[in-house]
């Protein structure tokens, strides 16, 4: 006997360590999934979430032909019986928790049938009124601009030609603001009042500078002064002459008559 059991031991420890990670991750899901069915359908939905692993876990091993944590062979044939199996759990489980779920509401549609009978009887139903519903009402300030034309003038300036103009400004328009107060019922525009206008920019005018400068006409040339008469020439020391001749010479001739016959005529008598 106590030889028999160190045998037994050794053989259960090699079958333990012979078990794959894999075999163990597989066994601890399935008993998840079913203590999931338990909680939420009974024994039956236990079994439907066991068969349901089975069966997926069966048909990987049948198309690709691997070992699957359930340690079956590597056999097609393997791979089906378990999928078929399965199955047939599944579907026997379904059935009967369908079937447990279709009879319990039975003592309740009973006692409700039994009750009805009393009701028309007891009070006449009065329709319950439809509650009218609110308008939503909000206000809100609105803000609008729009723009002030300026102005223009001219100026007159005589320090620029007649005819020419300058601007000496650019003309700027101005904004004015009008604040609106609208009233919102139900998101949508029941009235609007106008609270204020204001200019927010004043214009700037527009200046131009229009010449007026006229240059004078120039004054007339002075005429020329006369040639001044040519002065007598003076009389030679040691005199006597009465008239210079016209080459230059001296006439000593007691008349007029006569005098610098033969030196081109009298220029000028002295006596």
């Amino acid at each position: 006997m106590s030889s028999i059991e160190p045998v037994a031991r050794h053989r259960v420890a090699r079958l333990v360590r012979g078990i794959r990670p894999l075999t163990w991750i597989g066994v601890g899901g399935t008993l998840l999934l079913g203590l999931i069915g338990l909680a939420s359908g009974g024994v039956g939905g236990m079994l439907v979430m066991i068969a349901l692993v089975v069966m997926i876990t069966a048909i990987y091993g049948f198309v690709f032909r691997r070992h699957t944590w359930m340690r079956l062979p590597r056999k097609r044939s393997a791979g089906a019986i378990g999928a078929g199996v399965a199955l047939v759990v599944m579907i026997a489980s379904s059935a009967a928790l369908g079937a447990g779920d279709t009879t319990s509401p039975t003592p309740v549609v009973a006692a409700v049938s039994t009750s009805s009978p009393a009701t028309p009887s007891s009070s006449p139903q009065t329709p319950t009124p439809t509650p009218t519903p609110t308008p939503v009402v909000t206000t809100k300030l609105v803000k609008k601009t729009s723009s002030v034309p300026f102005t223009s003038s001219s100026v007159n300036d005589a320090a620029l030609d007649k005819g020419i103009k300058q601007v000496t400004a650019a003309g700027v328009k101005g904004v004015r603001t009008t604040t609106f107060r609208v009233v919102m019922t139900d998101g949508h525009e029941t009235s609007r009042t106008k609270i204020s206008q204001k200019v927010t920019k004043a214009p700037v005018a527009r200046v131009v500078h229009i010449g007026t400068y006229v240059a004078p006409a120039p004054a007339p040339a002075p005429a020329p002064a006369p040639a001044p008469a040519p002065a007598a020439p003076a009389v030679p020391a040691g005199g006597g002459a009465t008239a210079q001749c016209n080459d230059g010479s001296l006439s000593y001739a007691a008349h007029h008559q006569g005098a610098c016959s033969h030196h081109g005529g009298v220029a000028i008598f002295y006596k």
